[in-house]
């Protein structure tokens, strides 16, 4: 039933030599079992590799390895999270996110790639194919493919599974009526023969819709090579149950045994099935692994790391170079034979490098990579320390700490109170950013890149700081007083940002007082100043006669006022 139908062998004495298991991933990806939630995919992966472990199975065949098309799936809040944070991202994605679709095409690619590496590290032999989706009209190139159902609406890449090599065999289901669609299964054809790779392919052809004859001639074209001389290994039917079409009034319209008796009018002899070499005759063998961190750090460590293979002849020039899936599996298939080793990087830095292994002819050795939390000291970005013991709206502040910036160059987010700053380099160990404009109970920075993220940092929200930087005294005797420190304004903008020459400029929320030799007056305008972020300006005028030596400017009221140090001019 639902979510998983299995079939295969009861014991030893059971009939059959050809056992398969057929897994339909329907119900698991379209409720609960996300692949972007890492529990779910390291439990459906498990699920489907059991009976391989425990059952002499000859392959096993991926129904439904997809997202599902009624909806628009993979958006529970872990998934988000990981999205998010591997994207340097605050925002959830939107509707049609490009980035989004590619991480969720990424998750299913990623489950075949361990299922088919996992599979046949434990029964080498095991075939591992697919029911591949070729909705509407076919494509006439690999850009053209992009376009397709299978790739942007149910996010399943199959041509890259194929060229890659994590599929023995993949199975397209061309099931088209021939009266109206004959040339939407030609154009698939002819894209599938072509795109075979080092793996083959078995069409599938849709005999329910049609005609006998009509399906007929879809398995002569099926079997025909390409405009390029390419041929396919094979086909398959759906359903050997309902040969041919069916009359409105139920049943089929022609007899099964028309339909089997002009299959073998194609075939001349009974056809075997297609030899898979690379399982039979390797000549190449396969590599994979899995980081694995103790439970006492974050449980992304693992998630997103970059993994070279390196030849042990030239461990300088790596011959792939992988990213670990949310469980940490890491794979490549068909390495030329010889020794390699693996080296683990993230942010740019090395984190991990193991004893070669050798990989021999149809080998396809395990490699398990036990860390530890403290191993990823310098790697994982830390804020250590903040220039401000506490801080206003609008401060300028540095943070210094550790592995703030990936390395050798790239881009960090800061992240305050889970809205993006902007923040410049000041140098390897420190980051300068402002503080939104805004009032907050207190300031949650974070710093994430290369999908890592620091623990948040708390640094206590204070009113205000004012600081005086210089006074202006104006022939008609107004003061223009510039500072910075003086907290949230209204209309808040953007941190790292100024207001324009156009238009009313943001005035300081909170009260604003300046006390000119003890004296207190009412500024007429206390705001931000054009094109200077994080500077302020006060303007007051003067008492007549009035010859100012000290000033001060006060921020707030009664007890929570907040007053600059003296200025004198």
């Amino acid at each position: 039933v639902d979510p998983a139908h299995v079939w295969f062998k009861h014991g030893p004495n059971a009939p059959g030599s050809d056992m398969w298991m057929s897994v339909s991933s329907k119900g698991a990806l379209s409720t609960s079992l996300d692949p972007g939630h890492p529990e779910a995919f390291r439990y459906l992966a498990n699920v489907i590799l059991h009976a391989a472990r425990f059952y002499e199975l000859d392959g096993i065949h991926l129904d439904y390895i997809r997202y599902p098309e009624d909806a628009d799936y993979g958006w529970n809040p872990t998934a988000i999270d990981r999205f998010k944070r591997q994207e340097n991202r605050a925002a959830s994605p939107g509707t049609n996110d490009a980035r989004f679709n590619a991480f969720r095409r990424t998750q299913i690619t990623n489950l075949v790639r361990q299922i088919y590496l996992r599979a046949h590290a434990i029964r080498p032999s095991v075939k591992i194919s697919a029911a591949l989706i070729s909705w509407g009209n076919g494509p006439t190139s690999d850009a053209g493919f992009l376009s397709t159902d299978a790739y942007a609406t149910v996010f399943q890449d199959w041509r890259s599974w194929m060229e890659e090599g994590i599929l023995d065999v993949g199975i397209p289901m061309n099931y088209f009526r021939e009266a109206s669609n004959a040339s939407f299964f030609d154009r698939w054809a002819e894209f599938e023969k072509d795109r075979q790779y080092r793996r083959v392919m078995l069409l599938g052809i849709g005999n329910y819709l049609n005609p006998v004859q009509s399906s007929m001639n879809q398995l002569r074209r099926a079997l025909a090579p390409s405009a390029k001389g390419n041929s396919l290994g094979g086909v398959t039917f759906y359903s050997y149950a309902v040969t041919n079409q069916e009359k409105t009034t139920g049943g089929v319209t022609e007899p099964n045994d028309d339909f089997y008796k002009s299959v073998a009018g194609v075939f001349a002899r009974d056809a075997s099935p297609p030899e898979l070499p690379w399982l039979t005759r390797p000549t190449t063998g396969h590599l994979h692994g899995s980081i694995q961190v103790d439970g006492t750090g974050p449980d992304w460590l693992n998630d997103g790391a970059t993994v070279e293979v390196l030849p042990e002849t030239n461990p300088n020039a790596p011959v792939r170079i992988l990213t670990s899936d949310s469980t940490g599996f890491f794979g490549a298939v068909d390495l030329a034979p010889g020794s390699y080793f693996v080296r683990v990087l993230r942010g740019g830095r090395e984190l991990y490098r193991s004893a070669s292994r050798e990989v021999a002819a149809g080998g396809n050795p395990n490699l398990e990579l036990l860390l530890k939390p403290d191993d990823f000291n310098g790697i994982v970005p830390r804020i250590e320390q903040t220039s401000l013991d506490a801080a206003q709206a609008g401060a300028i502040l540095t943070i210094s700490g550790a592995a703030l910036t990936p390395l050798p160059a790239g881009v960090a987010q800061v992240l305050v109170n889970g809205q993006p700053v902007p923040a410049k380099l000041v140098n390897s160990a420190n980051l300068e950013l402002q503080l939104p404009y805004a009032a907050a109970p207190v300031w949650n920075i974070q710093v994430r890149h290369s999908g890592m993220e620091s623990v948040p940092f708390q640094v206590p929200y204070v009113l205000a700081a004012p600081r005086i930087l210089g006074v202006n005294r104006r022939e008609d005797g107004y003061l223009e007083i510039t500072l910075t420190g003086l907290g949230a304004v209204n209309p808040a903008i953007a941190a790292g940002t100024a207001p324009g020459l156009e238009g009313p400029l943001p005035r300081v929320v909170a009260p604003v007082a300046v006390l000119v030799n003890g004296l207190e007056l009412k500024p007429e305008f206390a705001g931000l100043i054009p094109n200077f972020p994080g500077r302020y300006q006060v303007n007051v005028k003067l008492p007549d006669g009035m010859s100012a030596q000290e000033l001060r400017v006060r921020v707030g009221a009664d007890s929570g006022a907040v007053l600059s140090d003296g200025f004198v001019f």
